[in-house]
């Protein structure tokens, strides 16, 4: 068996080792993946509803108060004693008729609540009882940020190959080298020169600039 067949099986026996070994210690590693962050703007949503007739609520706590008419003491509940008084003073007829049309008049209102994630406007009408109540909302628009899931590296080799001399330029030689590199940015390398010498090395990231 010649030498150059000793030194090409010890080389391919080292590569052989080299890839069992990233082969094991992918196996073995968890799987790190570096969360990319990716942005998402939801759009902002309106929309409305149908007017529908609204449904009376009964009061926990009944009110009860009384008012003079005639000489006489008329019990009331839960009523806005206010205008029932100003109608009882009014003198004349014309002055009644008024406080009973301002009482029974035909109103809308218009009331909007808005907060960080929602504006919400409810309309309602009114004459004496709630006629109808109309929300109509607004979903605001958010920005929300996402990690999002990167592919590594796991794997990866190298083919290389050197020019050397001594400083007497009397000893010039071809190297050519292989280098596999594991998920950590490790990095093995097994070579072999015109002179017959087989190199075995290892190689570790000591600082990485990123911008």
């Amino acid at each position: 068996m010649s030498t150059n067949f000793k030194h090409l099986a010890t080389l391919y026996i080292l590569i052989g080792l080299l890839l069992l070994t990233i082969f094991l210690q992918r196996s073995c590693d968890s799987n790190i993946i570096t969360p990319k962050n990716t942005t998402i703007v939801i759009p902002a949503k309106g929309g409305t509803f149908v007017k529908t007739k609204s449904n009376e609520i009964k009061y926990d706590t009944i009110i009860k108060d009384t008012i003079i008419y005639k000489d006489k003491k008329i019990i009331i509940d839960n009523t806005d004693k206010t205008i029932v008084e100003k109608y009882l003073k009014a003198t004349d007829s014309i002055g009644k008729l008024k406080i009973l049309i301002d009482a029974v008049k035909i109103r809308r209102y218009s009331d909007t609540f808005d907060n960080d994630d929602i504006k919400l406007t409810i309309e309602t009408e009114t004459v004496g009882k709630l006629n109808w109540i109309k929300p109509t909302y607004t979903i605001k628009e958010k920005t929300i940020t996402v990690p999002e899931k990167t592919k590594e590296t796991v794997f990866a080799m190298y083919g290389g190959i050197e020019i050397y001399n001594n400083l007497q330029l009397s000893n010039p030689g071809v190297k050519v080298d292989l280098g596999i590199q594991n998920k950590k940015g490790d990095i093995f390398t097994g070579g072999y020169d015109m002179n017959q010498n087989i190199y075995i090395g290892f190689k570790k990231q000591i600082f990485n600039i990123k911008k």
